[in-house]
């Protein structure tokens, strides 16, 4: 095992180094800057008064100009004399009610008769999201402790990975299948070994996980091409082929498919891993062949629970999508041949072939290792054999906690 991770290790730093994002700074072009958020700096403000009244007749024609949300807004780093600021905005009818003590973000624009003005563009979310994550972190670490400021300091470092290294390696033309296998190879080397501490038991969980995150990759690849995908379903990506026409969509498909099952099929390891070392540790002479089975029964309901949360997942991202295909009357066979839904399909498929598949391949890895622990022979009675373990009444290995595997221990 030491061996098969210094392995992956060499591969993962060459992927690293090979992949390694250039550095240079990317046009940003003007439409997409406006598309996805608003074009110049944003302005912070807090609203004074919000109501609605009939917009003023900038352009002097005398004809009705429909409804408008009249703000008073006090910007938050302008001086007193132009801190406060009076706006007209059209109602949108999709948009969020304002009212006053919002604390929101401004945009600058210009109105219908060319004077420089404002409109609301977002909500500051800053410190309510801070806050948030506050809370969620305190809880983790005050039920997991040790272990869960470690999981914490992991999830940083995934962010950290992803920014800094996935997505600006992407943007530079890399292959998306390349970068996805090298950021999650790297991520689960470094977050298992600091979550779960360096051990053979780890050892057998990392193993387990990139395997199967390597068959994730290779029956994702054969999926969206035996299914045609595109990666042109959806607004984004016709914006990414649009502005970045040097992604491969597809490729970015199958990327999002190794990245996206990765923290499922880690669960999935450690808890195989986990469970194969305290049967071995309740059992120490136990076969390989006991060890093995005993996890399998484990990793079967693990199996039949964490696949429909595999397929729960993804349909909570694509809910809003769901709802509108729902909402056009389209049939449940026409909506799955569609290029947007049938990307979700395919990476529902190959999360849960390689979630499956993680099951016996970390549970043997585990076995393996957990049955040539150098343990010394118990003196009260012989090591039991496959004839102790086996179930009188015929239904296979009995469970660590029976009685005839007891008289063992």
């Amino acid at each position: 095992m030491a061996v098969a991770v210094a392995l992956f290790l060499l591969l993962t730093g060459a992927g690293v180094v090979l992949l390694w994002p250039s550095g240079d700074a990317h046009e940003t072009p003007e439409d997409l800057r406006g598309l996805v958020g608003g074009s110049g700096q944003l302005v912070d403000a807090t609203i004074e008064r919000a109501g609605r009244g009939p917009c003023p007749d900038l352009a002097g024609t005398g004809a009705p100009q429909g409804t408008c949300d009249q703000i008073d807004v006090v910007l938050d780093d302008a001086p007193e004399a132009e801190a406060r600021v009076h706006l007209d905005t059209l109602v949108d009818p999709t948009g969020p009610v304002l009212k006053a003590g919002d604390e929101v973000r401004l945009a600058a624009t210009t109105n219908i008769a060319g004077q420089a003005t404002y409109y609301v563009a977002d909500f500051q979310r800053s410190a309510p999201i801070g806050w948030i994550a506050f809370l969620a972190a305190a809880v983790v670490v005050a039920v997991a402790r040790w272990r869960g400021l470690a999981a914490l300091a992991g999830l940083v470092l995934s962010y950290l990975v992803i920014v800094r290294f996935t997505l600006p390696s992407l943007l530079d033309g890399h292959p998306p299948v390349a970068v996805a296998l090298t950021t999650g190879a790297a991520l689960v080397i470094v977050l298992l070994y600091l979550a779960h501490g360096v051990s053979a038991r780890t050892t057998a969980a990392l193993l387990g996980t990139l395997a199967s995150m390597a068959l994730a990759g290779a029956f994702g690849a054969l999926a969206i091409r035996f299914a045609h995908i595109t990666g042109l379903g959806s607004d984004e990506d016709v914006m990414l082929k649009a502005f970045a026409g040097q992604l491969s969509l597809p490729g970015l498909v199958l990327a999002s498919v190794i990245i996206g099952s990765l923290g499922l099929i880690n669960d999935m390891t450690i808890t195989q891993a986990a469970a194969v070392w305290e049967v071995s540790e309740a059992a120490p002479h136990a076969s390989l062949r006991h060890l093995y089975r005993s996890g399998m029964r484990v990793g079967r309901d693990h199996i039949a629970s964490s696949v429909y949360t595999l397929v729960l997942a993804y349909a909570g991202a694509a809910l809003p999508t769901l709802l509108l295909f729902t909402l056009a009357d389209r049939s449940s066979a026409d909506l799955a041949g569609t290029d947007l839904v049938g990307a979700e399909i395919v990476r529902t498929a190959a999360g849960t072939v390689a979630l499956v598949a993680s099951v016996p391949l970390t549970t043997a890895i585990a076995a393996l290792a957990a049955s040539r622990r150098p343990l010394p022979p118990s003196p009260e009675s012989p090591p039991p054999t496959d004839a102790d373990t086996a179930d009188p009444a015929g239904g296979g290995y009995l469970d660590a906690d029976t009685q005839p595997l007891t008289r063992h221990r």
